[in-house]
């Protein structure tokens, strides 16, 4: 069996195993045994079951990325190594469509469909916000990608580095505060409800932002 394979079966089998255990009551062990593997095997692939979880996410979220947009718009992980299994898997896009502007409602889309197909299994494990959690994953992803979006949509207009990190810091954290929330709630049966004509309100309202404070002179 190849690594691909054997991760993937280590994969199946965790999230099989969180419709009868809650993630945090699931050891390694646990996860080994009810796959055929051994902890060597495991620990070959993953560093510990935060990692597994992270891997998880990102193949979820990166074979709807490949399957509904072009290579050339999809955002990769700078790997020097070339062996983080994890930037294998795109984890976002960059969807010019203007000069200053972007259109990410896609990536938003998709990103609310990742954890919509499995939803059972990533209300689970979004619960946990400890350190190294999947949301702490998440936000340490994300607030990079956004400051990219934040320089971008500057273009040569100057912005103190502080100012940068706020905006790129609020709203990830709002973006994932929203889409974590209608996860893990049983009771909103489409976590995308009442979104639509406003999928792209965090970059649109990031050009909104940045262009009022240089109509008022402050970039």
């Amino acid at each position: 069996m190849g690594s691909m394979n054997t991760m993937s079966l280590i994969a199946e089998t965790f999230v099989s195993l969180t419709e009868h255990e809650p993630p945090e009551k699931i050891a390694v062990s646990d996860i080994v045994a009810a796959s055929g593997k051994n902890r060597k095997t495991f620990y070959y692939h993953f560093v510990d079951k935060n990692h597994l979880i992270a891997w998880i996410f990102r193949c979820d979220l990166g074979m709807l990325l490949r399957k509904r947009f072009d290579e050339n718009l999809l955002v990769y992980e700078h790997d020097e190594t070339g062996k983080d299994p994890l930037a294998q898997h795109p984890y976002y896009m960059f969807n010019k469509k203007g000069v200053r502007s972007l259109d990410q409602a896609g990536f938003f889309q998709t990103l609310a469909d990742c954890f919509e197909a499995r939803r059972s299994y990533y209300a689970k494990v979004l619960h946990d916000s400890g350190q190294n959690s999947l949301r702490d994953y998440l936000y340490r992803l994300y607030v990079p990608a956004l400051k990219d979006d934040v320089r971008f949509i500057l273009g040569n207009r100057h912005l103190r580095e502080e100012s940068v990190d706020f905006l790129a810091e609020f709203y990830t954290g709002a973006f994932l505060s929203y889409l974590i929330g209608q996860t893990v709630n049983p009771k909103k049966h489409d976590i995308m409800e009442g979104v639509g004509p406003f999928c792209n309100i965090v970059h649109s309202s990031l050009e909104n932002e940045i262009k009022e404070q240089q109509l008022r002179r402050m970039l």
